[in-house]
């Protein structure tokens, strides 16, 4: 498996290239040695399997963002639902239109400190899924940006979305 050039001193837009090689280097073979378990999971537990499935891919990665002392910059609350270690789901968009039947997008947001506590932008997952059948019909794509307050995240995201 492919780990990512991590320091501490990194910038947001570094740690997105960073976590972008990783996904690039290690998504399509996470899936391909994890198809039937998570083709078997589908019929019971539907969208659930692509948290399955992020289980599989993310940890290694976030474990050597946290060895440089990153972390999320917004503390979990009791009833928050995390997938991979990282990715709150109340961090979370999904609309019907940003894909079509088969390929819809679900959007996550991580804002990140740094080892001096200090919030150094944001990453955000954009993961492409089917509702239909089990399948990622692309690669996870990161997006760094400077921005790490939730209504600018999700202004941006959208805007984003809107100039496809």
């Amino acid at each position: 498996m492919y780990m990512l050039g991590m320091n501490p001193e990194m910038a947001i837009e570094q740690v997105g290239v960073a976590l972008s090689e990783y996904i690039e280097n290690n998504w399509s073979e996470v899936l391909h040695a994890n198809r039937d378990e998570l083709e078997a999971l589908f019929p019971e537990l539907e969208d659930a399997t692509y948290g399955v499935y992020l289980d599989k891919l993310i940890p290694p990665a976030w474990q050597e963002f946290e060895r440089c002392g990153f972390q999320s910059a917004e503390p979990d609350k009791e009833d928050d639902f995390v997938i991979a270690g990282c990715l709150n789901f109340r961090n979370s968009l999904e609309k019907a239109e940003w894909g079509t039947p088969g390929h819809e997008i679900r959007i996550f947001w991580i804002v990140l400190k740094n080892r001096e506590e200090q919030r150094i932008g944001t990453l955000v997952l954009e993961f492409a899924h089917s509702h239909i059948q089990f399948d990622v019909p692309a690669k996870p794509k990161i997006i760094a940006m400077e921005e790490t307050e939730r209504r600018e995240i999700v202004s941006r995201i959208l805007q984003r979305k809107e100039n496809r």
